[in-house]
């Protein structure tokens, strides 16, 4: 007689939405290197401001510890070009063929981006911030999720190196061969959304100001998936509207009566924090839907912060595209094959079906999407190499029965107040750019605006007209519900 097959519990019939979460530039030793538990810190690592000499009076070890401030109190924070990777893990921006990384360039690293932060010399205090991590005490909302479900620990981004080709891996499983920020660029390759659509599931995006899914030209122009967060998120989720899919942005940009919370750096972390738990809670109150939901919270890259593990090699070249490619006419794109991971970063896996525990697989963003296509039970096939060799993680919704004991709103720091009055030059809207938002807000003037024939020679200059602007541009060109009104007036900087 046959043996009966076991029953298996299936996380396909468990989950009908998926939310990702993904915020800005932090690795997993800075936010969870103390964490119990984990593979994380012993507190006897180390940095030397100049790893090739030995430790002196004027080279001393810069250990880590637990003290890592809020906010960044110099420059702009840590690099993380592929140029600046290289530096923490190998010493050298130009690391010979089959080196190994080491992880103590660091500070080394930092040193550089401060002097070219205009900051002409500096401390020993200042350089030990890329060392310092936090307490888990000190950011509450995501430690009570990593307490309360999965914590990945082996979670890698996609590139040693900033921000879009990070981000890009996380829609396309591909940056097309972009080493680099390229915010002005257009891509038409095939994204995630798209194979949902064609499956007949649905999606949706959810944005402050920047949204890199407006890059793809295959999508872009459904308006109705790109939606705006403050309006849209928690309408959706108690009215049991939340798409199959869902991805959410942080606000990049001060605006007038908010303040970014992406924690990219320098920003203050504890506005993040509290946009975790905003997240979580608005997920959390209807319970129908947290029943059938999966909350993956997770950052785009390391940012240039010390964590002690070195990245994997030998995983696949998406698509057989190096860095540069062909289109890629910048003069300082960096050489890259793609077939070297990036730095950890955190990353939690939040839902009543998950027991909580630390989960050491290696993961990275494109396990999202090959988990998504396994659990909604989808035809469609990976994009690229890459997202075909990502693990996937839907054996850790192992549970019979949704947990009851799953919390309805999470601990949180307090944040600090939020700037002067709004016409005081303090306010943090009334700030200039750095260079990373100066180039966000050039590339989506240039993706939308010029494209028309049309250019503004009157850019914003404070974060606060830029976030108006953006919205400005993303309204005119793309289409949504309603119309875009007129150009946003740009407040004048006193000379």
């Amino acid at each position: 007689m046959a043996k009966k097959k076991k029953k298996k519990s299936s996380a396909a019939r468990k989950i009908d939405h998926i939310v990702v979460l993904m915020l800005e530039n932090r690795s997993f030793d800075h936010l969870f290197g103390f964490h119990d538990g984990v593979d994380g810190l012993q507190g006897n690592e180390e940095n030397f401001g100049d790893p090739t000499k030995p430790e002196s009076d004027t080279n001393p070890a810069f250990f880590v510890n637990n003290g890592a401030p809020y906010m960044v109190p110099v420059g702009n924070g840590p690099g993380h070009s592929i140029n600046a990777t290289n530096i923490q893990l190998f010493g050298n921006k130009n690391p010979p063929k089959g080196a190994a990384a080491t992880n103590t360039g660091f500070v080394l690293s930092y040193h550089g981006n401060l002097i070219a932060d205009h900051v002409r010399h500096p401390s020993f205090n200042d350089m030990r911030v890329v060392m310092e991590s936090f307490s888990p005490a000190r950011l509450p909302s995501i430690n009570q999720l990593a307490d309360e479900f999965v914590l990945c620990d082996h979670w890698h981004s996609e590139v040693p190196g900033p921000t879009q080709p990070n981000r890009l891996f996380a829609h396309a499983a591909t940056s097309t061969g972009f080493a680099h920020n390229v915010f002005e660029q257009i891509f038409s390759v095939k994204t995630i959304y798209e194979q949902l659509q064609d499956e007949g599931l649905s999606w949706a995006t959810y944005e402050l100001d920047k949204n890199e899914v407006r890059e793809f030209s295959r999508i872009n122009m459904q308006h109705e998936n790109f939606k705006r967060y403050d309006d849209a998120f928690a309408v959706d989720c108690n009215k049991g509207t939340l798409a199959n899919y869902s991805f959410i942005f942080p606000r990049f940009f001060n605006a007038d009566n908010a303040p970014a919370n992406s924690a990219h750096a320098p920003e203050d972390l504890r506005f993040a924090d509290n946009f975790i738990a905003d997240v979580y809670e608005a997920l959390r109150k209807n319970e129908d839907v947290w029943n059938r939901s999966a909350l993956i919270v997770t950052f785009d890259e390391h940012g240039g912060f010390y964590d002690h593990i070195a990245p994997p090699t030998g995983v696949p070249n998406p698509d057989g595209i190096n860095s540069p490619p062909p289109d890629d006419k910048a003069s300082f794109a960096p050489k890259f094959d793609f077939r070297r991971l990036g730095l950890r970063v955190p990353a939690i896996v939040c839902s009543p079906w998950v027991r909580p525990h630390v989960a050491s697989t290696r993961y990275q963003h494109t396990s999202i999407m090959a988990t998504a296509r396994k659990m909604f039970g989808m035809k469609s096939g990976p994009l690229t190499k890459r997202d075909k060799s990502a693990a996937t993680f839907e054996d850790l919704f192992e549970l019979d029965q949704p947990r009851a004991d799953t919390p309805a709103t999470l601990n949180r720091v307090p944040p600090p107040a939020f700037g002067a009055p709004a016409k005081d030059p303090s306010h943090p809207a009334n700030l200039s750019m750095d260079d990373t938002q100066r180039a966000v807000l050039f590339g989506i003037h240039k993706m939308t605006w010029e494209s028309h024939g049309r250019r503004m020679d009157d850019m914003p200059l404070r974060q606060g007209d830029a976030s108006k602007y953006i919205r400005y541009c993303y309204e005119r060109h793309f289409g949504p519900p309603g119309e875009p009104g007129k150009v946003p007036r740009v407040r004048k900087r006193k000379r």
